[in-house]
């Protein structure tokens, strides 16, 4: 499912059409791109059996192609109150050790 950037950051509701009608999902604030979510009997049918299965919904935030003049200062002024280091994370002492025999 397409979300903003600002819907993510803030959270919202969206509408997701599953089989049986639109389904209202919460977006928690701070999800990040290809988080999944996972809606609960509203899926497709089970094969020989009773019930549907669950409906898997995944998030991907949309990057705006051409901004405004308005959007580009904004998103100026946030990257300047909210730097974020681009630095790569840390790997635990076991993903070391894994990546050594890999």
């Amino acid at each position: 499912v397409p979300v903003s950037f600002p819907q993510v950051a803030l959270g919202t509701e969206i509408m997701v059409t599953t089989m049986e009608g639109d389904y209202k999902l919460k977006i928690p604030e701070g999800t990040q791109s290809g988080t999944s979510f996972r809606i609960r009997n509203r899926g497709v049918p089970v094969l020989n059996g009773h019930g549907k299965g669950d409906l898997f919904v995944e998030v991907r935030v949309q990057t705006p192609g051409k901004l405004t003049k308005r959007q580009r200062e904004l998103l100026s002024e946030l990257g300047q109150i909210s730097p974020v280091e681009n630095k790569p994370q840390r790997r635990s002492l076991l993903g070391r050790m894994k990546d050594m025999f890999v």
